[in-house]
């Protein structure tokens, strides 16, 4: 388990001065800054809030100003602004005169906890510094204390979670936690079918009898504007979200449904045969889904479809997302 205090010290000596920002809680738009908003979870929840320029003034975060994906959002009226987690100054700069802050850290560029951990931190301290109001965090469970094996990808953003409740004691800054589920993203991504022969694909996830959650990211963008829509009522919680829970009948039933020309099937893989793949994360990956299997993983249908009435089912999402799986299929061939 981390020791937050090897991170940082005392909280609560930090915050004396901002870094030239004040609030005013008059009716203007609120300036939010969005951190990962290249990415996709980011980049959902920027778009969604950049159709409300009365509401929001939208701020991405990046390390690349001048890619295709910054400047489809700057077209669309965000402001692109250079930082990198491991530069506090740049994050002073980027975060300066905000009133909300989205953060999403990522384990997978770098695949080191320490350091996705220490960039969270650095975020944090920098909202703090800055007077920013709002955070809200894309968490995790600490998943090695449940099950007792290392999951780095979100036992690091366990860690962050832990820091943002203690500075959230110290200094009274508001936070909402996001726990997200599965992402049906995943299935033209890192999940998606592999051919077994010709028109045959197996969708491999090791749930062994038990079901997952599941949503789109792209859901998760109607969902912040929400909590923005009502903020208080969702300071210092931690919301479990998730729009249905799929058994490995109901997904592979699903695809075939959608892909008449193809054969879609449950290798019935398990949690020790992914724990034996060796491409880099299969480890960190079958920890998730013993996770998952744990029961543990508590999600909140009611509560994410209360937040986004509109989102998509894995069936509707298959239909709107067909030609980006179907990409990805014809790569595996």
């Amino acid at each position: 388990m981390f020791r937050l205090d090897w991170f940082r010290k005392d909280p609560s000596e930090k915050y004396r001065m901002g870094c030239g920002s004040s609030f005013d809680a008059s009716d203007g738009p609120r300036t939010v800054v969005v951190f990962g908003s290249t990415g996709l979870l980011g980049g959902a929840i920027a778009r969604r809030l950049l159709q409300e320029p009365f509401l929001y003034k939208v701020r991405c975060v990046t390390r690349r100003s001048s890619g295709e994906k910054a400047r489809e959002l700057a077209e669309h009226g965000a402001v692109i602004v250079n930082a990198d987690l491991g530069e506090t100054k740049s994050l002073e700069k980027a975060l300066e005169g905000a009133d909300i802050m989205f953060l999403t850290t990522h384990y997978w560029e770098e695949k080191n906890k320490e350091k996705e951990v220490i960039k969270g931190l650095n975020a944090i301290d920098a909202a703090i510094q800055c007077g920013v109001k709002h955070i809200i965090f894309n968490g995790s469970e600490n998943v090695k204390k449940i099950i007792g094996k290392e999951c780095s990808h979100l036992d690091s953003k366990s860690a962050i979670e832990e820091y943002i409740r203690e500075v959230g004691n110290t200094t009274g800054i508001n936070f909402t936690i996001l726990r997200l589920p599965f992402w049906l993203e995943n299935f033209y991504s890192v999940f998606k079918p592999h051919k077994l022969k010709h028109a045959v694909y197996a969708v491999a996830l090791p749930l062994e009898g038990s079901e997952l959650d599941v949503m789109s990211v792209e859901d998760v963008g109607e969902i912040v504007a929400s909590i923005l829509r009502r903020p208080r009522q969702y300071y210092g919680k931690t919301l479990n979200l998730s729009v249905e829970s799929l058994s490995m009948e109901n997904i592979v039933d699903t695809f075939n449904r959608h892909f008449d020309n193809r054969k879609f099937t449950d290798p019935k893989i398990r949690i020790k045969d992914m724990e034996k793949f060796q491409f880099p994360g299969s480890k960190d990956l079958a920890a998730m889904f013993e996770f998952y299997q744990s029961g543990q993983a508590v999600r909140d249908i009611k509560l994410t479809r209360k937040l986004n009435p509109h989102a998509l089912t894995f069936d509707r999402w298959l239909s709107e997302n067909r030609d980006k799986v179907e990409e990805a299929l014809r790569e595996a061939n």
